[in-house]
């Protein structure tokens, strides 16, 4: 089994596909290389480094992390050569670095899609460029320059080879499945308002907001490189906030107990079998003819107009006109509390290791600083650092014995430009095949890039070996001593999932304390955190057990909680669920407790209210305690 295994394996190396895509990266990033070394640029070896990064799934992702790439280099560049400069102490200017690269840390996770790839690049190329200037003053600057050119020369000749040979985004099918999962959150709805159990359902509430949020996170990656692609998001946020709306409304419906004519989940029913084929107007007018006060039902109805107009978008290609109702996007993708401890990380990495550098000015020390630097960046900027960090040092290990190999026996050997550009095939062909293959391509990044760091391919030969095994050993500690740091982090989606419901439970204050507000852009902000929260339990496979039951709960709540106001909220029912909100009692004390209070008022109205949030809250329990010290464990 194990021998059938491992021949499997091995021959999925020499598949046509991963054949061609691994000759196509060796023939780039050879000819970066190459156009370098004729022009006798100083550290030509960095030119073949942007190939590795830079192939992607897709030619707009291909052309757009270019960009970024060529982007993020000139304003790192721009602000390390003028960090350099300023008139202070190397400390100083060691600090400001720090400063620069927290900044651009904290950026990868606040910067949605390719555009957080920019500041990684910002960050890492500032220090390319001071850690050198800084810790061997002499010549740095020309080296500094010339590694830059050399990165631009990559970027240039990676992106005009890989992005003939990448496919484009598959766009049509994404827009197809979008509309099929939109299909299914309106079957589930049409089943929730038939069957009380469906309403209970949390294991297929759970999988639906899965898959949003997994549709969510593929967007923008999928629009990259497309100005069609880029006009179109504002239609899958449409598709989502309505999709989640959807089935938040049709919970709401039947735990109110409201009178629901059979024609209204009939009307669902086609409304979801006209999305897994084409959106037509007439299921539209069908649905809309039906006329009923109940504020439930209407929001009912705008969350599938919703799901109409941006289906009708998306198949036709021209969007219809949009209601100021209905006229929402999802919140930006804002990770505040990872963005803050990541820049710190990255800060303290990079400072500490250039003072280290500061101490002991040694080329050794000078190149593991530089490593602590950029590998920090890459893997803050990683959701699941943890996971990535053990392949990263294996890549960079690999990378540099081979590198060690290359300085010690073949480097010596190399008497002319004929020679130095043949010596380096068999290594770039080996990292193409590594590269290309899903199995090793994340190792095989790192052992490409360090290889190409550590071999100096193209730089005069040296006779100490010493040095050389000094470098090597520089850049294999650095990455070590980052993985390690990394894998002893706490998992971070656990972090990052507490954090999206503590974003959930503020937001519910918020609208608790001040006035009712913007229903819309509060709607927005839950909608992505509902998504955030989903996307980061999915990441962390060992949390299937805690995950919260009613996530769009929180979404009736919040418009419970506004209509309330709206109405005249009564001071008791403020400071119980402000109590609450505190922590200072459970969501179910808190339901007690609401029962109570609405069975000792007399207006009817206020009476109907208080018993839906009742009702919502009961459902919403779980996510509302979700993360913290005493969680509400008793369920109904």
């Amino acid at each position: 089994m194990t021998s059938s295994r491992s021949f499997r394996e091995l021959a999925s190396f020499f598949e046509p596909e991963i054949i061609r895509k691994a000759l196509s990266l060796a023939f780039a990033a050879w000819l970066s290389f190459a156009i370098a070394s004729l022009l006798h640029v100083h550290n030509a070896y960095w030119a073949a480094m942007p190939v590795w990064v830079l192939t992607q799934a897709s030619r707009g992702l291909v052309v757009e992390r270019a960009v970024f790439r060529v982007v993020g280099t000139l304003i790192g560049a721009a602000i390390g050569f003028a960090l350099v400069h300023v008139p202070a102490p190397p400390v100083v200017q060691l600090a400001l670095l720090a400063g620069w690269m927290g900044l651009n840390a904290a950026l990868t996770h606040l910067l949605r899609g390719v555009h957080g790839y920019g500041a990684l690049l910002a960050g890492m190329t500032a220090a390319v460029v001071v850690i050198p200037a800084l810790l061997t003053p002499t010549e740095s600057l020309d080296i500094a320059i010339a590694r830059v050119e050399c990165t631009l020369i990559g970027v240039v000749v990676s992106t005009l080879v890989l992005a003939v040979l990448t496919p484009v985004s598959p766009l049509a099918e994404f827009y197809t499945q979008v509309r099929s999962v939109s299909a299914d959150a309106v079957t589930y709805a049409a089943r929730v308002l038939r069957d009380p159990a469906a309403a209970a359902d949390a294991a297929e509430e759970a999988r639906l907001i899965a898959q949003i949020s997994q549709l969510d996170a593929s967007a923008r990656p999928l629009a990259a490189g497309s100005v069609e692609g880029y006009r179109r998001l504002g239609d899958i946020d449409l598709l989502i906030v309505g999709s989640l709306s959807t089935i938040a409304a049709a919970q709401a419906l039947k735990d109110a107990g409201c009178r629901i004519d059979a024609t209204l989940p009939e009307w669902l029913d086609r409304v979801a079998a006209q999305l897994r084929r084409e959106p037509q107007a007439e299921v539209r007018e069908a649905g809309w003819a039906e006329a009923d006060d109940d504020v439930a039902i209407a929001r009912l109805k705008i969350a599938v107009g919703q799901i109409l107009d941006a289906a009708d978008a998306l198949a036709h290609g021209e969007p219809r006109p949009v209601s100021p109702a209905t006229r929402i996007r999802l919140a930006p993708h804002r990770e505040w509390a990872l963005a803050g401890r990541t820049a710190a990380l990255a800060a303290a990495a990079s400072f500490g290791a250039g003072a280290v550098g500061l101490i002991w000015p040694l080329p050794a020390v000078e190149l593991a600083a530089l490593g602590v630097c950029i590998f920090v960046m890459v893997l803050g900027s990683l959701p699941l650092p943890q996971f990535v960090a053990p392949k990263l040092f294996a890549g960079v290990v690999t990378g540099v014995v081979a590198a060690t190999f290359y300085r010690l026996v073949l480097q010596p050997q190399l008497a002319s430009n004929a020679a130095l550009l043949l010596s380096v095939v068999p290594f770039l062909v080996l990292g193409g095949f590594g590269r290309a293959n899903p199995r090793t391509g994340i190792a095989a990044i790192d052992a490409n890039m360090c290889f190409q760091l550590a071999s100096q391919a193209g730089m005069p030969a040296i006779d100490d070996v010493g040095r050389i095994l000094a470098d090597s050993v520089a850049l294999a500690v650095a990455a070590g001593l980052m993985a390690g740091l990394f894998v002893l982090l706490p998992l971070r989606p656990q972090r990052q999932a507490i954090d999206a419901a503590t974003v959930i439970r503020r937001d519910l204050q918020r609208i608790l304390e001040s006035d009712a507000g913007d229903r819309l852009a509060w709607h927005a902000r839950t909608s992505r955190a509902i998504l955030r929260l989903t996307l980061h339990l999915g990441r962390a496979k060992t949390l299937g057990e805690r995950w919260p039951a009613g996530l769009v709960a929180t979404l009736n709540l919040g418009h419970a909680l506004i209509d309330l106001r709206k109405r005249g909220m009564p001071e008791n029912v403020r400071t119980l669920l402000g109590s609450m909100l505190q922590q200072k009692r459970t969501p179910r004390q808190t339901v007690t407790a609401l029962d109570a209070l609405a069975s000792e008022i007399d207006d009817a109205g206020t009476q109907r209210q208080l018993a839906r949030l009742s009702l919502t809250l009961d459902r919403a329990a779980d996510l509302l305690t979700f993360g913290l010290a005493a969680p509400d464990s008793h369920r109904r």
